[in-house]
C-alpha cells in the first residue's frame, strides 16, 4: 500500500480497545460548536509540556510518535492543546471508541474548525488517518464529538509532515506536506555526469497520487526538462533525468496529496561514446555499452557505436533504459556502412523501456551480412535518461 497513514499506524496504535460503548451512535455529532467548553484534563495527563499540550512528532524524526489516550462522551467533549514546531501538514492516526466526528481548531475561541472527519467505531484496533494542512507553526486544537451517551475512549497519535525547500538524504525517503498551487524544491547535486532518480513510495492518495515535476538549474531560474511531468501510478511513482555534473531542484507539487514520501538518488555513469559516426566507439560482441542522453542534450547531438559483423551470422541487441521527460525517450538507430538512412531503429520510454533489436539483411535467414554497422542513441519528444546496449 502507498497510503501514508500506514507507515505510522504500526508504529504506536497497537493497542485494541475492549470498552464496549453504550449509546446513540447512528449519528455523527455536529463539530461546528465552540470548544471552549470542552474538557482539556485526559491529554495533559500524557502530555510532556508545561502548558498541557503535546508537541507533534515530525515524520521525518527517528524517534517514534506516542500515543494518547482520550475520553469523551455526547456531554462532554474532548479537545486538547497540539502544538505544531514547523508549518505544514499534520496526521492524526486515529483508533475509534465510538462513531466520532474529529476537528482541528487553530484557538479555542474558534467556532468553525480547520478541517473535520467522521470516524466509525474501531472494533478490531485498526486506525484511520486524518490530515489537515496548516500555514503556520503555532498551537492547535483537537477535538473529539461524539452522540454516545456514555463515556467513551479513543486513542490517537500526532505527525506533521513539514513544507519548505530541503536537501534531503541521498536515498532516504523525506516526508513533506504538498503543495498544489507552488512548488516545492529539492536540492540535489550530481557529483559527475549520471541519473537523477526521483520517486514517491507514500502519498496520502495512494495510488491516485499524481505529482507536477521540474528539473530547474542552479538558479532555479530555467525547466531543463522544459515541459511539466506528471509522475503516477502508471509510471510506478519513479521518473529519472539524466544530468551532466552539477546542482539541481527536484520542483513538485501535487493537487491529489496532503503530504507524501520523495526519494531522490544519483547514480553516476561512465560512458565511452563517440560523438559524431566517424568517432564511433567500437562495441564487440558479448560486450555492453552504456550512456546517457541528458536533459541538456538536443535531439541533433547523439552517442554513437558501431559493431564489425567478420560473417554472416544473427546479430541481436539488447537495450534497456531509464526514461524521463515529460514525452518522449531514448531512440536507438542502426545504420548500414555509407548508408545515411537507418535500416532499422526503436524508441524506448517509461512505457517500454527495454527490448531486443533483431537486426538482419537476410529476411529469410534473419542473418545480417558481413561488414560494418552503426548504432546512434539520441533523445526524441522531450525525454532523456540513461541507456545500456549490449551485443548478444
Amino acid at each position: 500500500s502507498r497510503g501514508l497513514g500506514d507507515v505510522y499506524k504500526r508504529q504506536t496504535l497497537a493497542l485494541v480497545l475492549t470498552t464496549v460503548f453504550a449509546g446513540t451512535e447512528s449519528i455523527f455529532a455536529d463539530s461546528t460548536r465552540a470548544i471552549s467548553g470542552a474538557s482539556s484534563t485526559g491529554l495533559s495527563t500524557f502530555a510532556v509540556n508545561e502548558d498541557g499540550s503535546i508537541t507533534a512528532t515530525n515524520m521525518n524524526s527517528k524517534t517514534p510518535a506516542d500515543t494518547y489516550n482520550v475520553k469523551y462522551s455526547k456531554d462532554n467533549p474532548f479537545a486538547g492543546a497540539i502544538k505544531l514546531p514547523k508549518a505544514g501538514t499534520f496526521e492524526f492516526n486515529i483508533v475509534a471508541g465510538a462513531n466520532t466526528t474529529v476537528a482541528l481548531y487553530d484557538s479555542l475561541t474558534a467556532t468553525t474548525p480547520i478541517a473535520t472527519k467522521n470516524l466509525y467505531q474501531s472494533y478490531d484496533g485498526s486506525a484511520e488517518s486524518f490530515y489537515v494542512k496548516a500555514k503556520k507553526a503555532g498551537t492547535y486544537y483537537i477535538a473529539f464529538y461524539t452522540n454516545s451517551t456514555t463515556e467513551c475512549t479513543s486513542q490517537f497519535n500526532a505527525l506533521y509532515a513539514p513544507s519548505g525547500n530541503v536537501t534531503p538524504t541521498k536515498n532516504k525517503e523525506y516526508f513533506s506536506s504538498a503543495t498544489s498551487s507552488s512548488y516545492t524544491y529539492y536540492k540535489i547535486t550530481a557529483p559527475s555526469t549520471g541519473y537523477i532518480k526521483i520517486q514517491f513510495p507514500h502519498g496520502t492518495a495512494g495510488n491516485n497520487s499524481v505529482y507536477s515535476i521540474k528539473l530547474m538549474n542552479s538558479k532555479k531560474s530555467k525547466n531543463l526538462l522544459k515541459y511539466v511531468t506528471k509522475v503516477n501510478y502508471s509510471k510506478n511513482f519513479t521518473t529519472y533525468a539524466a544530468v551532466p555534473k552539477g546542482t539541481y531542484y527536484v520542483a513538485v507539487k501535487s493537487t491529489t496529496d496532503s503530504c507524501y514520501g520523495i526519494k531522490l538518488n544519483f547514480t553516476k555513469v561512465t560512458e565511452n561514446s563517440g560523438s559524431s559516426r566517424s568517432k564511433a566507439k567500437s562495441l564487440l560482441k558479448g560486450n555492453t555499452k552504456r550512456g546517457t542522453i541528458l536533459v541538456t542534450q538536443t535531439s541533433s547531438n547523439a552517442d554513437w557505436y558501431k559493431i564489425k559483423v567478420n560473417s554472416s551470422q544473427k546479430v541481436n541487441l539488447a537495450v534497456k533504459t531509464l526514461t524521463g521527460g515529460s514525452s518522449g525517450g531514448i531512440r536507438v538507430s542502426v545504420y548500414s556502412s555509407g548508408k545515411t538512412k537507418a535500416f532499422g531503429s526503436y524508441d524506448f520510454y517509461y512505457g517500454d523501456p527495454a527490448g531486443t533489436l533483431n537486426l538482419y539483411t537476410d529476411y529469410n535467414g534473419g542473418k545480417l551480412a558481413k561488414g560494418t554497422y552503426y548504432i546512434k542513441v539520441q533523445k526524441y519528444g522531450n525525454g532523456n535518461g540513461q541507456y545500456q546496449i549490449q551485443w548478444k
